[in-house]
């Protein structure tokens, strides 16, 4: 599979949505598909619900590229995971440095296991606390909590 084919069928695709859409493909252990739109919002939706349906398809489109071979994909729109992952990791931080400043455990809100491997990576190395994922989905968290 080309690059440039991906960037091609992707824009094509995304075109529907939002006319004037621009794609560019990054080749790599996984391919970056970084989509910039004028409505992004809409393109992201509620929690970025409608960004991972887009991942999901564009990962389809880019397998029967491949020869219909798995390729791992990640599509971002408008920097948005970018954001988001910096948020995350600035939240969990933040909240560990409470944890081990207070002595008392906290829970961080519901989040998918995208959102919830940013916060443990981001806290692995934390002395004095750990986290651990609690619950089922889709209401599953993360629990900061001092070690024992």
């Amino acid at each position: 599979m080309k690059k440039e084919d991906l960037e091609k069928v992707v824009e094509n695709f995304m075109k529907y949505f939002d006319p004037k859409v621009k794609v560019e493909v990054e080749e790599g252990e996984t391919w970056e598909v970084k989509i910039d739109a004028a409505n992004s919002g809409l393109l992201i939706g509620r929690f970025g619900e409608t960004l991972n349906s887009f991942q999901h398809l564009i990962r389809l489109m880019a397998s029967k590229l491949a020869g219909d071979s798995r390729v791992p994909v990640s599509v971002d729109i408008g920097d948005y995971k970018g954001k988001k992952n910096k948020e995350l990791e600035e939240l969990a931080l933040q909240m560990a440095e409470n944890v081990k400043n207070s002595g008392y455990g906290q829970t961080l809100r519901p989040m998918n296991s995208y959102e919830r491997r940013i916060v443990h990576v981001a806290l692995k190395d934390f002395d004095g606390i750990e986290a651990v994922s609690v619950g089922e989905e889709p209401y599953r968290c993360i629990e900061i909590k001092p070690k024992s």
